[in-house]
């Protein structure tokens, strides 16, 4: 693994004379791209810090259109999408419509409704199917979240019926012979369309959703219902679809993540129960433990499984339904590894193409993203894998995952005419195509990949070198302001040189985590690295034999002569009631003399 350290000192300079800020404060929010004026509100975020929902063009024309509705006993509609950020979106209207309804006197359940689409039967997003359910049932305003920007033939369906569409979407929009294409409907919300002055383009569906909320209640003249509920549900949506977490994100999922750590959301706190989840929630929380749940019901069963969830009031069928969920994500568990191995026993020890492009035809069409994932993780190469259809035959079904130096997006595009189905952006797709095109399209790909062997080694950028000494607790306070991590936002990445090893021990199970005793200049910590037989292979194999022997004597608890340059990230450790600082190893290697 490459590394290289961010190199932002005239932005560090001007934050260190400007503000009050300490240096290693200065030093992460420079690396982060704050400056000066926008330092406190990133540290402090606050309520008064969410933008003003009708900076977007069409939001009042939106608003109008839903306020009528709920006074005029005109049925709603939702129309989600089967992943975690249009679940929170969809749950976010439906709740929020339903109180404001239910306050101007109507009936909540007859004014607003849900439809999410069915991952096989369905695909992504409105169609014609969705639209002519709706005109059956009376249906006379239809709103999508996280999707509708390139769903022209549902939307023209429903300017058949004579059902007003509102579109709230954070895709990228469909351009054709280079012109941007609208998306036919009565308003447009969507904060990356290139003709919207929104001014944060990286809200996800679900916190396009809270801002119609806002608004709507803005509009009417209505105390917002539910806030800090439906705040923590954008929060879930923004950390789930890997949005930075910087702008207007940061200020959602600080305020969400506060919020779903007080939740009385039943569905919630049935979810979190099962996963014995008792501290506050973050956004590992979020992503690992919270997002996979309901993304396993789209990719396995119905997503309306996550929507009821977090809608319903009875404590058994809460607990009924959380108990699915968390069935199904051990379900997806067990075979998106049986689909990694198989991928691995294919690809360990062969000469690799530029592009990797797999299929898988006995895996589950609904984790192929979730396997490319792993295997473009393991060789660094644009992965994807694909697995026959299971709607419509001769057919394969697939997904992408990308690394930095390729475009999956852009790259892929050129050819669209030649698929069933595509979509996706820079760093991950999915798409149709005909068995009998795969091969072809396969050497397509890669005759055109123009990626290079440096593109193919990871690298990894850290924001400056941290000598062991000065990891202390208020250097940990420091970092501790800038959470929550995550896209956008990383947490902080420090190197330190020549450490001593001490000691180390491989613990666990698999006997496959690192426990290692570092000392430099007379400071000593403890670090821990989960993948650390890994890591110990690549040092031996860095080192040679004597650092092979060396790494052997340490670990039968002799004398180390080893001095290594590691890549960490400080944290606390709690361990029965006491706390203290360790290390958390992302690389290590040989220090040079």
């Amino acid at each position: 693994m490459r590394w290289f350290m961010k190199n932002n000192r005239e932005a560090y300079q001007t934050l260190r004379r400007e503000t009050t800020q300490s240096p290693l404060s200065a030093l992460l929010l420079a690396n982060r791209g704050i400056g000066p004026e926008e330092a406190e509100a990133f540290l402090h975020p606050r309520k008064e810090d969410l933008l003003d929902p009708f900076l977007f063009q069409e939001m009042e024309i939106a608003v109008t259109y839903i306020y009528e509705s709920l006074q005029t006993d005109t049925p709603i509609r939702i129309i989600g999408d089967y992943d975690q950020d249009g679940v929170a979106a969809s749950t976010i209207l439906v709740k929020g419509l339903r109180a404001l309804a239910e306050g101007m006197g109507k009936n909540p359940m007859q004014a607003v409704s849900y439809a999410i689409p069915d991952r096989i039967e369905d695909g992504y997003g409105l169609n014609a199917s969705l639209v002519e359910q709706a005109a059956k049932e009376g249906i006379g305003l239809i709103i999508t979240v996280d999707n509708g920007v390139a769903a022209f033939e549902g939307l023209e369906k429903a300017y058949e019926y004579q059902i007003p569409v509102i579109v709230t979407d954070h895709h990228e929009a469909v351009t054709v012979d280079g012109q941007v294409k609208r998306p036919p409907c009565e308003a447009l919300l969507n904060p990356k369309f290139p003709e919207e002055t929104y001014p944060f383009p990286g809200l996800c569906g679900a916190g396009v959703a809270f801002k119609v909320m806002q608004a709507l209640c803005r509009y009417g003249d209505m105390p917002m219902p539910f806030f800090d509920e439906l705040i923590g549900f954008a929060a879930l949506g923004t950390i789930c679809d890997m949005m930075d977490l910087q702008g207007e994100n940061r200020v959602i999922v600080s305020l969400g993540l506060e919020a779903l750590s007080r939740t009385e959301n039943p569905g919630l706190r049935a979810l979190l129960k099962l996963h014995s989840w008792d501290r506050p929630v973050t956004t590992y929380t979020a992503g690992f433990i919270i997002g996979p749940c309901i993304n396993s019901s789209g990719r396995l069963s119905t997503a309306r499984l996550g929507v009821e969830l977090f809608l319903e009031q009875d404590e058994a069928t809460v607990e009924a339904y959380a108990q699915e969920l968390y069935t199904l994500n051990e379900e997806r568990k067990d075979l998106t590894k049986q689909g990694v191995e198989e991928a691995f026993a294919r690809l360990d020890g062969k000469v690799l193409p530029s592009v990797i492009a797999e299929v898988l035809p006995d895996v589950h069409e609904s984790v192929c993203g979730l396997i490319a994932g792993r295997v473009k993780d393991r060789y660094h190469r644009p992965t994807l894998i694909f697995t026959k259809a299971m709607a419509g035959e001769h057919l394969l079904k697939g997904s992408g995952r990308s690394i930095e130096a390729y475009d999956m997006f852009t790259s892929l595009n050129l050819h669209r005419d030649r698929y069933v189905a595509f979509g996706g952006h820079r760093m991950a797709c999915g798409m149709t195509v005909r068995e009998e095109d795969f091969q072809a399209l396969r050497a397509l790909w890669n005759a055109e990949a123009n990626l290079q062997e440096k593109d193919f080694e990871p690298s990894v950028d850290f924001d400056g070198v941290l000598d062991l000494s000065s990891v202390h607790a208020d250097a940990l306070d420091a970092m501790e302001a800038l959470a929550p991590y995550g896209k956008g936002n990383p947490s902080p990445l420090f190197a330190a040189t020549h450490c001593n090893v001490l000691s180390m021990r491989l613990v666990g199970r698999q006997k496959n985590v690192l426990q290692i005793l570092l000392e430099s200049k007379g400071a000593r910590l403890q670090g821990v690295a989960f993948s650390g037989d890994t890591l110990l292979q690549k040092l031996a194999q860095e080192g040679g034999s004597t650092a092979e022997a060396e790494i052997r004597s340490a670990l039968y608890g002799q004398p180390s002569a080893l001095t290594v340059d590691i890549l960490y990230r400080p944290e606390w450790n709690e361990f029965q009631g006491k706390k203290k600082i360790q290390l958390k190893l992302a690389d290590i290697r040989m220090s040079k003399v």
